[in-house]
């Protein structure tokens, strides 16, 4: 017998295919989790601006009332000697404000033990921002004539927290 015969060498084409087409599925893989962290990502802070840009149109629209409901009170004080309360009611009860998603209606409580000016804006169709305002004592106006109490984004909708699920029928 012939021991010479040379025999070719055993390339070994199978594995090398095997790992060459899973790096590229690992990388196929990899590709479309980041794709889609970032799109959803991408929706998160686009719904994220939306709500603060919402939120803050309303934080302004009421920041505007304010400043009218300043300036009624300040007019106020200096016409009436005394009836300060009375003629703030009075004044106050009566304006109905326009904003930029309807009227604002003021609700104004002076008889009560603490005097009180509450209105609501609009956030969106689901949100409203609610102010309650604090009337001061007619001859604490150094510190200004109100006291914010409450500036707080409220939904208009009840909360439904019944998230259960029948596991077994």
């Amino acid at each position: 017998m012939n021991t010479n015969k040379k025999h070719p060498p055993v390339i070994n084409i199978g594995s090398s295919s095997l790992l060459v087409i899973f790096l590229v599925l690992c990388l196929v893989t990899f590709a479309t989790l980041s794709l889609s962290s970032a799109r959803s990502d991408y929706n998160f802070s686009s719904r994220l601006a939306e709500r603060k840009t919402e939120y803050y149109a309303a934080s302004s629209q009421a920041e505007e009332v304010l400043d009218q409901i300043d300036t009624i009170l300040a007019e106020t004080y200096k016409d009436s000697h005394g009836t300060y309360y009375s003629a703030a009611e009075k004044k106050l009860s009566g304006l109905t404000l326009d904003g930029d998603s309807g009227a604002i209606t003021l609700d104004v409580k002076i008889s009560t033990e603490k005097p009180s000016v509450s209105y609501q804006v609009p956030v969106n169709d689901k949100q409203f921002l609610s102010v309650n305002l604090e009337l001061l004592p007619a001859g604490s106006h150094n510190n200004g004539f109100y006291r914010i109490t409450q500036w707080k984004v409220m939904s208009d909708t009840e909360w439904n927290g019944d998230n259960t699920l029948k596991l077994i029928q």
